[in-house]
Order: structure tokens, then C-alpha cells, then sequence
């Protein structure tokens, strides 16, 4: 679907909690979390909010009747993360071959979290009666997820297999910074160039030091920056989101490229996220506060 030589962010829902449709939050957007990296021959998916809706209908409009191989990671099992994967469009289509990635989560595989919430009674369709190809897997942590060569389906490997310059890979790290049952963080690396999306994190007076390794020169660091430091320090303290300082902190800690804030606070209108980009860019000069319709070339870090 795409060129050889792409790597591409493409955002499509940057909201966090819940979806806020409306005039106050038109140029940001108000859909949940949903970014689409194309990278290489490959399409890969991070998170299922309501952003992946229009998402997956743009993605069918692409095919044009072709075969979809599809590649979802899911960070962790709260609803603005998942509420748009019952109505992604490429599921009921039998072209569609999506292999399913996350953690274990409440004691849970992946497969089993996605299906509890497209089931009777939650859902009147049952995914099990679709007619698209779906692969699950629960990862840990401890493995790598490598595109090679001319494959379209990915292999979990050991991270200490070597892969080519060509190949494409992804990294999970398994963080307990979100409340009670923690959430995957990921790394993307293609062609020496990389993006890292770290959403629904906490830190506390420092950020940990293996996600700063983690991040370490990554072109792109998509944060979590829910709040503002007042907000914070008022009544958001332990609720497993960040600030835009915790957000700048760790983009210079880890010398990152570029700072995309990210999961934006429901209750904030764009005038409220201009000023809090405004603010960030003060502490770390390359920021950008995420709005839907983004698109960031990494090869070349042109943002549009």
C-alpha cells in the first residue's frame, strides 16, 4: 500500500478519556486515541479508540478490493483505547488479515480482552462470526515483532535476533506508571530511524530510567501530556497521566528528535492546548501538541 521507503505517522485520534465532538475542539479533535504508522510495505495500528473508525473506512478505500494486512497494538484495556474497535470496518471484510498485539492485562490475553467487548451482551455482533482473518498475541516485553523482506505477516522473535537494515521491527515495554493493571509502551524502527508511543504514563519526580533507555534518540516521542501542572498538582495526581513538564523532561532526558503531545484532556478546548504547546515549545523547542489529519514523515521529519 505504501512505497518501500516510507516511514509516516499519521494521526487519528489524539483525545484521551473520552471522545469530545464540537466546535471547541475542531483543529485539535476529539476522537481517542488512534495512530496509524506506515512504514515500508506495512500498515501497522496503535490503539482502537474512536479514532480508528474513519480510520479503517480510509483504509478500505485504499485496498481498492486488495488484500488488507493489518497490524494492531493495543496499549491496555480502558475504553477511550478500545471503543472503536467493534466498528472497525476492515473486521467484517474477508480481505482483512489483522494479527492483534498487548499484554496480558488483569490476568487476561489480549485475545481475551478484545472479545469480552465484542460479544453478547456487550456488543450485538460476535467477533468470532466475522469474516476477516485475526491472529492474537500476548506479548511480554521480551520479544521482538520483525517484518522482513518480502513478508507480509510478522514473527515474534527473541530481541537479540539480528534483523536487517530493511526489516522493520517493534518493541514493547510493559510499565505499571498507569494505575492498577499498567499498559505497553512501544518503539518503532525502520531504516535507522525511529518513533516511540508512550501514552497513559505517570512519572514521578523522575522518569524512570529504563524508559529513558527505551526512548533514547527516538526522531519521534509521541507522550502522554494529558494535564496541566495545576490541574496536576490540584486533583489529578495517581491517575496515571502526564504533564507537559513530564513530557519535556523525558524528550530532553532521552534526546529525542521531536515531541508530539498526546491524549489530550476532554475537558480542554484548542485555545487550552495552544497554550499548553506554547508552553511545552518554551521547555523543548521541538514540540507540537497532536491534532487529527497530522502526518509526520520521519525519514525526513517534515510535519504536516
Amino acid at each position: 500500500m505504501t512505497g518501500k521507503q516510507c516511514f509516516k505517522v499519521c494521526f487519528w485520534g489524539v483525545r484521551g478519556s473520552y471522545p469530545t465532538p464540537g466546535p471547541n475542539t475542531l483543529r485539535h479533535g476529539g476522537n481517542t486515541s488512534c495512530i496509524e504508522v506506515q512504514v515500508a510495505t506495512h500498515t501497522l495500528i496503535f490503539d482502537a479508540g474512536s479514532g480508528i473508525i474513519r480510520l479503517g473506512n480510509d483504509l478500505m478505500q485504499r485496498a481498492v478490493g486488495q488484500a488488507l494486512h493489518l497490524a494492531l497494538f493495543i496499549t491496555h484495556g480502558h475504553g477511550d483505547h478500545l471503543v472503536g474497535f467493534p466498528f472497525f470496518v476492515p473486521l467484517y471484510e474477508a480481505q482483512a488479515d489483522i494479527a492483534c498485539f498487548g499484554p496480558l492485562l488483569a490476568g487476561m490475553s489480549i485475545e481475551q480482552v478484545v472479545t469480552r467487548i465484542m460479544s453478547p451482551p456487550y456488543f450485538p455482533v460476535d467477533i468470532h462470526d466475522l469474516p476477516s482473518q485475526r491472529t492474537f498475541h500476548t506479548i511480554t516485553g521480551r520479544e521482538q515483532i520483525v517484518w522482513r523482506d518480502g513478508n507480509s505477516q510478522p514473527r515474534l522473535e527473541t530481541r537479540q535476533a539480528k534483523v536487517e537494515d530493511s526489516a522493520v521491527r517493534v518493541f514493547a515495554q510493559i510499565t505499571e506508571s498507569h494505575p492498577l493493571d499498567g499498559a505497553a509502551l512501544y518503539r518503532i524502527e525502520y531504516a535507522g530511524h525511529s518513533v516511540v508511543y508512550a501514552t497513559d504514563v505517570e512519572w514521578g519526580e523522575q522518569c524512570d530510567p529504563q524508559f529513558l533507555a527505551f526512548a533514547e534518540g527516538a526522531d519521534v516521542l509521541i507522550h502522554d501530556a494529558q494535564y496541566t501542572n495545576g490541574d496536576y498538582q490540584q486533583s489529578k495526581h495517581g491517575f496515571g497521566h502526564s504533564t507537559i513538564e513530564m513530557a519535556t523532561e523525558v524528550a530532553r532526558a532521552a534526546h529525542v528528535g521531536q515531541l508530539i503531545l498526546f491524549h489530550h484532556e476532554p475537558t480542554y478546548d484548542d485555545q487550552q492546548l495552544d497554550r499548553m504547546e506554547a508552553e511545552a515549545r518554551a521547555r523543548f523547542s521541538h514540540t507540537r501538541s497532536a491534532r487529527e489529519g497530522m502526518e509526520i514523515n520521519v525519514l525526513t521529519s517534515v510535519s504536516i
